[in-house]
């Protein structure tokens, strides 16, 4: 229940609702908002401006990834093989997805003519590293669309390499100021950042500096969880909570107006804060009425089924895509039903091939990388 002490030990089945809710956001604007043709009329622009909402599932996959690793890094931050058994663990969740889609990607972009779905703009070299996103930062542009979203897969791999140390060398007491610190800087980097080069609207939206106060907010939620003092100060508050959850939420339609005038002032000076405090508090409510009945729409099997398979979901949405509609020889776009059958058969492919994928690749790597232990307790001069 909400008033008990979490654990990284814990399968929380609503957070896998929730990525599910998350990956869902993000296919609704892909196969529908972002290729609707405004031909059709006003519907189809209104209709586009509603689901471009779905980018913000990405926020959401941030907050809830700051949740997870804080929280398995201060569970395990006194363990013997804390370094090893984290970063092996994580490479066998990020690798073998990822890897595939990056073969799969060099293999289209050998075979095809130079399109926009598959081309060399980004070497082969950073897409390793998990640096495209920082040439996406200078170069002000997303590359081949076929590989654009692994902008945000970067983002959290450099966030889980740099921040096991921050953890392990931190006292508790002063790991909360640094996660504190660490995401207003963000956000305030992020703001100055787009005054200061208005023209460069990628910088702000996929560079790690300025996007970890998401990652930030995720792991304080997941430090408050694990403090009964802090836990019993939020349960105090759940009227309080529940109603910015309920204003937020109310906020959305006022955000999508502003968003549709102003894209990058809105996101980049205040958006992203008002998506972390949205979808924070949310995660907040959700763990403090957690096992309550009003929450079993996030234990449906379809949630928890998306939830589980998001990763290679999101990783693989945009190649099939692009490969339909290349094998089709044509535009990107949702104007006629012969294109809704296209786009229809590409999203079975997507959740077939990444069903496969969880299955017969990742769950049985997930399931070798179980066996090593974080080991037993060690004494150390860092508390």
């Amino acid at each position: 229940m909400g008033n008990a002490i979490l654990s990284s030990e814990q399968h929380i089945v609503e957070l896998t609702g929730i990525r599910g809710v998350a990956v869902l956001m993000v296919l609704l604007w892909h196969f529908i908002g972002a290729v609707i043709s405004p031909s059709l009329g006003s519907a189809s622009a209104w209709l586009s401006s509603i689901l471009i909402f779905g980018r913000t599932g990405v926020d959401l996959f941030f907050v809830l990834s700051g949740f997870l690793i804080i929280g398995i890094l201060v569970d395990k931050r006194e363990k013997e093989s804390y370094f090893a058994t984290f970063y092996l663990r994580r490479a066998a969740r990020i690798l073998p997805p990822y890897l595939i889609l990056l073969l799969f990607f060099w293999g289209f972009t050998l075979c095809l003519p130079a399109n926009t779905y598959f081309n060399a703009d980004i070497s082969p070299v950073t897409y390793l590293l998990f640096l495209q996103n920082w040439y996406m930062s200078f170069h002000n542009e997303w590359g081949p669309s076929a590989s654009s979203v692994t902008w945000s897969v970067a983002i959290e791999e450099q966030f889980y390499l740099v921040f096991p140390v921050v953890v392990y060398l931190t006292p508790v007491s002063r790991l909360r100021i640094i996660l504190w610190a660490t995401g207003a800087i963000s956000a305030a980097a992020r703001a100055y950042f787009h005054l200061k080069y208005p023209d460069n609207h990628f910088a702000p939206y996929v560079n790690t500096l300025l996007r970890l106060d998401e990652l930030c907010l995720g792991g304080l939620i997941a430090m408050a969880f694990r403090r009964e003092q802090s836990l019993a100060w939020l349960n105090k508050r759940r009227p309080l909570i529940t109603l910015v959850l309920t204003l937020c939420v109310g906020a959305i339609p006022f955000f999508l107006v502003l968003y549709s005038k102003q894209p990058a002032d809105t996101m980049y000076y205040w958006g992203h804060l008002y998506l972390g405090l949205l979808y924070g508090t949310a995660i907040i409510v959700i763990l403090l009425n957690r096992d309550h009945g009003r929450l079993r729409v996030l234990h449906c099997a379809p949630l928890r089924f998306f939830g589980t398979i998001s990763y290679s979901v999101y990783l693989f949405h945009p190649m099939v895509i692009g490969l339909f509609f290349i094998a089709m020889r044509r535009g990107e776009r949702l104007q006629t039903l012969e294109d809704l059958s296209l786009l229809t058969a590409a999203f079975v492919c997507t959740i077939v091939l990444c069903w496969i994928s969880y299955n017969f690749v990742e769950k049985p790597i997930l399931n070798w990388a179980r066996q090593f232990s974080y080991g037993p307790y060690q004494k150390r001069a860092i508390a």
